[in-house]
């Protein structure tokens, strides 16, 4: 019968010793960004020896360890545009040496290294310059985690305006500018003072085919009330179309052009353009004389502002003629049991089929709580006074087996000496 203290009380200092390893290991990694804590918990085990050439069994204490990879850490602001976190459940995809693995620390960083397995690309645009648009290609920069895999999602690519159809490593580069556009199409309102027979004139910016700004102007010339004749001309151009003839109801709005009107530009430096424009939100009141652009869409080369992240894991590239511009999206994977995904680090995780289903998500195109938090980290899960409780309660349990295992000793030590 001693024998079998001695083994129960040895094996219960052992689970105990290994439940303090976790809790050191929790406590260590507090504050690792993504870290999941693992709980020591414990099963009955049943040890069988030989004593007096019988069998006999005793019961002890065997360590079942869980990892509590689906609790969420806390969303720390960073405001770097490296640093992503998700809200709700999800991992982001990392590759590298040759596997796929799943990890919930947004710690990223830029690499210019090409992947292994993948060509190399360049990021083309056409700049402005002293001797007209000319076309610049840079090198990319990956994504990658600071173990040096790298993030998976889906590239943009700005000629064909769609994303990569295959999981890729993403590419954070943005274009340094972006092209603008000829105008084609203008909008207007504003107002013709309705009590002067005066010239009247309204100024308006238009583009050219190479995006350069140009100055529309409107003449305005009162023929007779409620009738004005326009002309429009275009600086540097010459517009080839008849003044426009405009006439007001009494109500001071205009019925007539009733439809757009078509301007052919015929641009000095080459090239032609057909601009279609809506008249119809201009006025004649009393007012003084105004007007404004409701909506064009010509616009100048726009030099690059900034980069940010959007709920639904897109990184967009901002332009100072007011584009935005999607750069890449990252992939999310949901896991059907989180918690049976194998451990390769504290903080990334090997898919096997004890996790149930795997699923990459697009959160663009899924409809999904999950949403991902540019300039964001998760913090790690683990909760010191809860480590600091359990290692109270671990120290106790293994004083415990340890007296045991000593009066065991000393019943021992007490029968020999008897014999003896």
């Amino acid at each position: 019968m001693a024998i079998g203290a001695f083994v129960t009380s040895t094996m219960g200092m052992q689970a105990q010793t290994h439940a303090l390893d976790q809790i050191s290991s929790n406590i260590a990694n507090v504050q690792t960004v993504g870290y999941k804590k693992v709980d020591a918990l414990f099963e009955t085990h049943m040890t069988v020896y030989n004593q007096m050439s019988a069998d006999k069994s005793s019961f002890s204490a065997n360590n079942v360890d869980r990892r509590m990879v689906d609790v969420s850490g806390f969303l720390n602001t960073t405001n770097s545009i490296y640093d992503l976190g998700i809200s709700g459940k999800g991992f982001f995809v990392v590759e590298g040496d040759n596997q796929t693995l799943y990890s919930r620390a947004g710690d990223f960083q830029a690499t210019a290294v090409t992947p292994n397995g993948y060509s190399s690309r360049a990021i083309t645009y056409n700049k402005p310059s002293s001797a007209g648009v000319v076309t610049q290609s840079d090198a990319p920069s990956y994504l990658i985690n600071g173990s040096g895999y790298y993030v998976m999602g889906w590239n943009y690519n700005a000629e064909s305006e769609a994303f990569s159809s295959s999981l890729e490593p993403v590419v954070i580069t943005p274009m340094e500018y972006y092209q603008g556009h000829v105008t084609t199409e203008m909008a207007f309102k504003g107002n013709v003072r309705a009590n002067s027979d005066d010239p009247q004139q309204m100024k308006f910016a238009v583009y050219d085919s190479d995006y350069t700004q140009h100055n529309m102007v409107m003449n305005w010339e009162k023929t007779s009330a409620n009738n004005w004749l326009l002309t429009i001309t275009v600086d540097g151009a010459k517009v080839d179309n008849a003044p426009i003839e405009v006439q007001f109801d009494s109500n001071a709005k205009m019925i007539t052009p009733s439809s757009n009107t078509v301007l052919n530009v015929a641009w000095d430096k080459g090239g032609s353009s057909a601009i279609d424009i809506d008249l119809s939100k201009i006025t004649q009141y009393s007012n003084n004389l105004s007007g404004e652009v409701l909506s064009q869409d010509g616009k100048p080369f726009g030099s690059l502002t900034g980069r940010e992240w959007d709920s639904e894991g897109v990184l967009h590239a901002n332009y100072s003629n007011g584009a935005k511009i999607p750069i890449c999206k990252v992939a999310v994977a949901h896991v059907q049991v989180p918690n049976n995904m194998e451990a390769v680090s504290g903080n990334m995780f090997a898919y096997n089929q004890y996790a149930g289903n795997l699923e990459i998500i697009d959160l663009q195109n899924t409809r999904t709580e999950t949403t991902v938090e540019g300039g964001k980290l998760e913090s790690s899960n683990v909760q010191l006074e809860e480590e600091f409780s359990n290692m109270i309660i671990t120290q106790r349990a293994y004083s415990g087996n340890t007296k045991a295992f000593t009066t065991v000793n000393e019943m021992t030590q007490e029968a020999i000496s008897i014999l003896t």
